[in-house]
């Protein structure tokens, strides 16, 4: 027999695409580039929580700070409302810093300090409220509180203001 009778030749056909799944590269690089694009949104929306939190908590200092100041006015004798400060009868305003010494107001400078920043401080505004001519404190027949606490958050200033009207 002859040799050449037993090798069949084969043509070749053209190969076809397979039509199994995969994935090409540009979906695959689409698919990243979405990734993280919404990781990356996610994230940022983790900084900016972040942010909000740390100014809550600023404003709560604030004003707990605040809050203790006009507790121990309150505990006052109306008369020593603004005597305490070193306002006198005939006196149309008392207006007191905290950071300014030899006054009662001071006292709080350290505790602001320490929850807000070295920055930080507190006003303290009593003005006689009425209708009496002249008006001032020992004519007045209320007086008005006002505790303002202002410091500095992220290089802007911030203040809470807190106010009530004594009897």
């Amino acid at each position: 027999m002859n040799d050449i009778h037993h090798f069949r030749t084969r043509k070749m056909q053209p190969t076809e695409p397979s039509r199994e799944g995969g994935f090409s590269l540009i979906e695959v690089t689409m698919a990243l580039g979405l990734l993280a694009t919404v990781l990356i949104s996610i994230a940022s929306m983790f900084i900016i929580g972040g942010k909000q939190v740390h100014q809550g908590k600023s404003v709560t200092s604030a004003t707990a700070a605040g809050q203790t100041i006009m507790e121990r006015i309150d505990q006052l004798p109306y008369v020593e409302t603004y005597a305490y400060f070193g306002g006198a009868d005939t006196s149309t305003v008392v207006a007191v810093s905290t950071t300014n010494t030899g006054n009662n107001a001071n006292q709080w400078q350290s505790e602001i300090q320490s929850r807000l920043g070295p920055n930080a401080s507190a006003n303290i505004i009593i003005t006689p409220l009425g209708s009496a001519s002249p008006l001032n404190m020992g004519s007045a027949s209320a007086l008005r509180v006002r505790v303002t606490v202002n410091w500095t958050e992220l290089g802007r200033p911030r203040n809470v203001q807190l106010q009530t009207i004594r009897f």
